[in-house]
């Protein structure tokens, strides 16, 4: 459980020392944004277009993307693409995957962006998997795997390719790791784990896989990837739709900060030369180095998900 001063720097994190001025002109990058047609995501698309880049917005619905788009466009005189996405079925992800793959001779910066909050309990993937956990986590966890080659090759000695995975300040209200694996697929100690701690689960278990991953991106001597985990801090964005009506309204004047903040840790992240170097770290608002759940980083933990997470997708490759 987070203690006072962590609950207390998550609610009023200091000011930040990098702005998005700051971001680097990006002209000839490709970056691909999950969840990029609303929130955090689209805000995200705008500053990279701002800065030159070619972007690829994925998302479930073509129609909110398209809308998406085109306020976009207003905005920044620019257009991003669309990317059909959708992190309910594993075997969309794979062809997802693949369209991008099959259009797309390079990716330099991949945002794993996307997710969702406290559904309701009744709603699981197409495989049978908690949402929240195949959703946040594991559909993410494959679309990383499916574009890891691209990546790959698209990096060289002086230039790195970069995978930004959002997690959250709630991976610090998982209450009893390691994660109890029953409540991963539609059991009744997963109903039993109620909607709340299903999320801060899946996040938890987000940051476990990014600091894996970028353990062997780290051993990898033939290619220049680096994975950096984040909270973005505690946003007004529609994750929250599924709060009672007065419960959004309290949280939105007393702790929610706006998108413009919000994006602010992952485009540091995803740009910024001296994040270059902080493959496997995990980022605070606004924009600095923290520390995550200390229980993230059990090494017996993170292969046991990993090995879990690969046989899931094995049926899918």
């Amino acid at each position: 459980m987070a203690s006072f001063w962590t609950l207390f720097k998550q609610f009023f994190p200091p000011t930040s020392k990098w702005s998005l001025d700051e971001i680097p002109d990006l002209t000839g990058k490709v970056a691909l944004v999950t969840g990029g047609n609303v929130g955090l995501g689209k805000e995200t698309c705008k500053h990279l277009l701002i800065k030159g880049c070619t972007v690829w917005l994925a998302a479930r619905s073509k129609s909110k993307a398209e809308q998406a788009i085109a306020d976009l466009k207003k905005e920044t005189g620019k257009e991003a693409l669309f990317l059909e996405l959708n992190l309910s079925d594993l075997k969309a992800v794979k062809e997802s995957a693949e369209k991008f793959k099959s259009q797309n001779s390079a990716l330099h910066i991949l945002i794993c962006n996307a997710g969702v909050m406290t559904p309701p309990i009744e709603q699981i993937t197409a495989q049978g998997y908690d949402l929240q956990f195949g959703v946040n986590a594991l559909s993410h966890f494959f679309f990383i795997q499916k574009l890891l080659p691209l990546l790959k090759a698209t990096s060289n000695s002086l230039a790195e390719t970069r995978i930004v995975w959002v997690a959250s300040s709630a991976q610090f209200y998982f209450k009893n790791p390691p994660v109890n694996y029953e409540n991963l697929t539609d059991t009744p100690s997963r109903k039993k784990l109620g909607r709340q701690g299903l999320y801060t689960q899946s996040k938890f278990i987000t940051v476990m896989l990014g600091i894996y991953l970028a353990k062997l991106l780290a051993e990898d001597q033939n290619s220049n990837v680096i994975c950096i985990c984040l909270d973005p801090g505690n946003i007004q964005t529609e994750l929250g739709r599924n709060f009672p009506p007065f419960v959004a309204t309290l949280l939105t004047w007393t702790i929610l900060y706006p998108v413009s903040k919000g994006v602010l840790t992952q485009l540091y992240a995803a740009t910024t030369p001296e994040a270059a170097q902080y493959n496997g770290k995990y980022l605070r608002p606004w924009a600095r180095l923290g520390e995550p759940h200390p229980q993230t980083k059990d090494e017996v933990e993170q292969k046991k998900m990993w090995d879990y997470c690969m046989a899931a997708i094995k049926d899918y490759e």
